[in-house]
C-alpha cells in the first residue's frame, strides 16, 4: 500500500496518492483499469443507507483519533488466546478477500475538515461520489485501481482526488505481511456484540515495511505501522481495525496518522460471495502546523466482474 502528502494550492492534505498491495505494477494496474470492462453481479444485502446518511450528517469532524497504545482491559471470563489460531483464521479471511472480491462500486460519502493546532478552521467540504475499486493479481502482489464519480450535487476537491485503498487493511494478516509485523494477543472484547480477539500489531525492526509509503517531493518515505484488529472469534473475519504510525516522518513533517475503520459483511447474491468491506472511516492526519480529518462512509456496493479488451478479442475469434 501507499499513500502520500499531495501539495495542492500551496497545502499539503496528508491523504493517498496511490495504495494497494503491490511492487512494481502500478503501470499495469492502471492499463487493466483502463481497457476493462464491468460487468454487474450482485449487490448487498439489508443495507439501509438513509441511516448511515443520517449518521454521516450528523458528524462533525474534530481530532479523536485512535489510541491504539492505550492499556486494554480483557474480558476475564474468556478463554485463553491462542495467536497461532486466530492468525491462522483470519490470514485465510485474508486469502478469501483477495480471492473472491476482484472488483467492486459502491456509493461513498465524504467529509474533509482541514483544523489549525489550535482547532481553528481552514477548510473543508464535503460530497457524494459513485466509487469504483478494480482488484488485480500479479506475480509482484495485488494491485488495486480506484476511481470516483461525483454525484448529482457533488464536486472534486483535494480529499476525493486520492486512491484510499481501504479494501486491502485487513490484508496484513494476509501471507504477504503478516511476517512483517510482530502481533500478540491483547485479549477479548466484544465488538458490536459479537466476541472478537483483539490483536495488537507492530512493525518488525528487522524489516522492511511494504505496507504504507508517503511520498514526498523528490522521494518515497515507507512508513511503520502500528495499531490493534478486533477479529471475530467464529470466524476470523477483521471487524474493526485502528492503525497510526510508529514513528514520525520528519522528512516530509508528517507527525501523526491513523486510521480507523469498521467493517461489515457484503453478501453479493449472484456470485453467492460474503466478504466484510470498510463501512466507514476516519481518518487523521497531523502535518505540523495543521490538521486533516476526513469521514468516509460505503453503501450500495455491486460486485464486478473484469473483462479486459484482449479477452473479448480472443472471444471473437473463430
Amino acid at each position: 500500500m501507499k499513500w502520500a502528502g499531495q501539495q495542492l494550492a500551496g497545502q499539503l492534505y496528508c491523504s493517498p496518492l496511490a495504495m494497494g498491495i503491490r511492487r512494481q505494477i502500478r503501470s499495469i494496474a492502471m492499463w487493466l483499469f483502463a481497457t476493462a470492462i464491468l460487468i454487474p453481479f450482485g449487490l448487498l444485502a439489508a443495507q439501509q443507507p438513509t441511516e448511515i446518511e443520517r449518521k454521516m450528517k450528523s458528524r462533525s469532524p474534530h481530532w479523536d483519533p485512535p489510541d491504539v497504545d492505550a492499556p486494554f482491559h480483557s474480558h476475564s471470563s474468556s478463554p485463553p488466546c491462542e495467536l497461532s489460531s486466530v492468525l491462522q483464521q483470519a490470514g485465510a479471511r485474508a486469502e478469501d478477500l483477495i480471492t473472491n472480491l476482484q472488483n467492486f462500486t459502491a456509493q461513498e460519502r465524504i467529509k474533509y475538515v482541514q483544523i489549525s493546532n489550535l482547532s481553528r478552521f481552514l477548510d473543508g467540504d464535503q460530497g457524494a461520489f459513485d466509487y469504483t475499486a478494480v482488484l488485480m493479481q500479479h506475480p509482484g502482489g495485488l494491485a488495486v485501481q480506484e476511481s470516483r464519480i461525483p454525484e448529482h450535487g457533488s464536486h472534486l476537491f483535494p480529499a476525493s482526488t486520492q486512491d484510499v485503498g481501504l479494501p486491502e487493511m485487513a490484508l496484513i494478516f494476509g501471507p504477504d505481511l503478516e511476517g512483517d509485523y510482530e502481533m500478540k494477543c491483547d485479549g477479548s472484547a466484544d465488538w458490536n456484540g459479537q466476541a472478537t480477539w483483539v490483536v495488537h500489531f507492530q512493525q518488525r525492526r528487522d524489516k522492511q515495511s511494504h505496507t504504507v509509503s508517503f511520498g514526498g517531493k523528490d522521494a518515497v518515505h515507507p512508513a511503520k505501522l502500528k495499531g490493534r484488529a478486533w477479529i471475530a472469534r467464529d470466524s476470523g473475519e477483521v471487524m474493526h481495525l485502528e492503525t497510526g504510525l510508529l514513528e514520525a516522518l520528519p522528512a516530509i513533517h508528517v507527525r501523526e496518522w491513523y486510521l480507523s475503520i469498521d467493517y461489515a459483511p457484503v453478501q453479493f447474491h449472484t456470485k453467492d460471495v460474503r466478504v466484510w468491506l470498510p463501512q466507514s472511516v476516519d481518518a487523521y492526519c497531523d502535518y505540523g502546523g495543521y490538521r486533516t480529518i476526513i469521514y468516509h462512509t460505503f453503501t450500495n456496493f455491486l460486485l464486478f466482474s473484469v473483462r479486459t479488451n484482449q479477452d473479448l478479442d480472443e472471444t471473437k475469434k473463430p
